[in-house]
């Protein structure tokens, strides 16, 4: 098999007219692509590329179109960076991947920090909460804002665990922010110059860089997401993502990137170590097997921005987006079969239901989750549904039926019950059950706000310490209302249920004041924080 697809790809390029033939075809599937993804695509053979694409807006706002230099955020490709120079110092015997993570962050009361080794954060196998996808009620109060390391490792220290070390996979964005931050130990500089000096300069990638701000008049992407029309979408911090998300990067320095590591350029050893597997993962790579062409590499996801980077023997499909409702997967299974020469599918839209705004509109409104402490809300824009989390760019909807709906780029698949009053929402393997907040199904009465005195406000007025979170959380007032704010994030508004108890509906927060205890219990997302006022 594999001689047989090298002997096609050879054949697709070894003449003008072939070369002509396959640009054609790619060109017509991204054609149709048009108005559904925006960004950059390349195929390199033996490091040559042999198709190169751009389509849409790195700005729609100001008309600044995409190119093969537009430099996008590439989400969890960052891992692969990062493991790369993890398995680096540790073949220089800077680091030992036996090490455990208490070596390296003895105060910070890490769960299982004693068994939990570099290794096990390699494999996604630690078992600690992934303080991004298990906590989102949480992650969306702070993630647009600059984090020091001590705040991200309070969170993972509050956050506890999955499971016990090593027992199972589990992918975890909390070992590659864990990872960043011992790479940082172990070459005694900031993330940023490691992966420079290992990795960007060694390999001249040229538009490949730790994300700071976006900035479009650089050449910069900015992040959108296809509702009615294109909306730009707020942007995670980089100092949030460090080793698990930050880079940012073009289509031919990914390629470029992908073929150094399987080229043997960092080291033959290297290589194997990153393709070596447990229960099918590798350390900081994916196996990917498509129409019985098996290779390596890594998807990506933040914000609106979406990536991929396969390695194919000798062939390398790399692309970014900074806003599409296309299925990754989908993109790459295509691009093989034109090279296979096969006659392509149709776009996935054409599968999806076109449904009337009469018989979407009893699916809007809001719905809530009590386990994690979110909302949901459900609107109709056009002919198709979109979703909001609190807090969190809204995304599109494509009806599969008139029950059951999808948005294939992110992995999200949700279905209405007949009465539209629950939702049932899957997303990487995990399943939530929504309530509609005006289903009174569990014969609760919504909490209503009222209205407090300057005085009765005053009262609680203060800032309060948690030793469980290590963390203060300051509470003021303007006379009329209270507002929140734990050290190092962004301010909060509290509204009034009770004299003593307040909620922020956003992020899921529930505040109960105990005024002469000189304290107050924190709920969120399933946890309860203790906190004392300080004198």
């Amino acid at each position: 098999m594999k001689k047989s697809f090298i002997a096609l790809c050879c054949a697709a390029v070894c003449t003008a007219c072939s070369q002509q033939t396959l640009d054609q075809k790619l060109d017509a599937y991204f054609d149709t692509l048009d108005g559904h993804f925006m960004g950059s695509v390349v195929v390199q053979r033996d490091g040559q590329t042999i198709y190169q694409k751009s389509l849409g807006f790195a700005d729609v706002e100001n008309q600044i179109p995409c190119t093969a230099e537009t430099e996008f955020r590439i989400g969890s490709i960052s891992k692969p960076f990062t493991a790369v120079m993890v398995l680096k110092a540790a073949n220089e015997g800077r680091l030992s991947l036996n090490d455990p993570l208490s070596k390296y962050f003895p105060d910070a009361q890490i769960t299982n920090a004693e068994q939990i080794t570099i290794d096990q954060l390699l494999y996604h196998r630690s078992g600690l909460r992934d303080i991004v996808n298990d906590m989102p009620a949480d992650y969306l109060t702070y993630y647009t804002t600059p984090q020091t390391r001590q705040q991200i490792l309070e969170r993972v220290a509050a956050a506890g665990t999955n499971f016990a070390p090593d027992s199972t996979y589990r992918y975890c964005n909390t070992g590659y922010n864990l990872l960043g931050f011992i790479l940082e130990d172990v070459y005694g500089k900031p993330y940023a110059e490691v992966v420079d000096e290992l990795i960007v300069k060694p390999l001249d990638l040229r538009h490949t860089r730790f994300s700071e701000a976006v900035n479009p008049q650089r050449g910069d992407a900015r992040s959108y997401a296809l509702l009615d029309h294109w909306q730009v979408q707020p942007e995670t911090d980089a100092s949030v993502a460090l080793g698990a998300g930050a880079m940012a990067s073009t289509p031919a320095d990914l390629a470029k990137f992908g073929r150094a590591l399987f080229d043997g350029i960092f080291g033959d050893n290297l290589r194997e170590q990153m393709k070596q597997q447990k229960e099918g993962i590798g350390r900081g790579l994916f196996p990917f097997s498509h129409n019985g062409h098996s290779g390596y590499g890594h998807s990506g996801a933040i914000d609106g921005f979406k990536s991929q980077l396969e390695v194919f023997d000798n062939l390398t499909i790399a692309f970014c987006s900074n806003g599409t409702d296309i299925d990754l997967n989908k993109i790459t299974l295509t691009i093989l079969d034109i090279l296979d020469g096969k006659e392509i599918e149709k776009p996935d839209s054409n599968k999806y239901l076109e449904l009337t705004p009469d018989q979407l509109a009893p699916c809007e409104g809001i719905f809530v989750c009590e386990a994690i402490g979110m909302e949901v809300t459900v609107t109709v824009a056009g002919n198709r549904l979109c979703a909001q989390a609190a807090g969190q760019q809204s995304f599109p909807l494509d009806a599969l039926s008139a029950d059951d709906f999808e948005y294939k780029a992110i992995g999200v698949a949700i279905t209405f019950s007949p009465d539209r009053n629950k939702v049932t929402l899957k997303q990487m393997g995990q399943t939530f059950e929504f309530v509609r907040k005006s289903a009174n199904t569990d014969n609760k009465v919504e909490a209503q706000s009222v209205m407090l005195t300057s005085e009765q406000l005053s009262a609680l007025v203060g800032t309060y310490s948690s030793a469980q979170l290590g963390m203060d959380l300051k509470i003021t007032s303007d006379g009329t209302k209270l507002q929140g704010q734990a050290t190092g994030q962004a301010a909060f508004p509290l509204t009034a249920t009770s004299e003593t108890d307040f909620e922020f509906k956003p992020a899921g927060i529930v505040i109960k004041f105990d005024v002469s205890s000189k304290k107050l219990t924190l709920n969120q997302g399933g946890g309860k924080f203790d906190f004392v006022k300080k004198e």
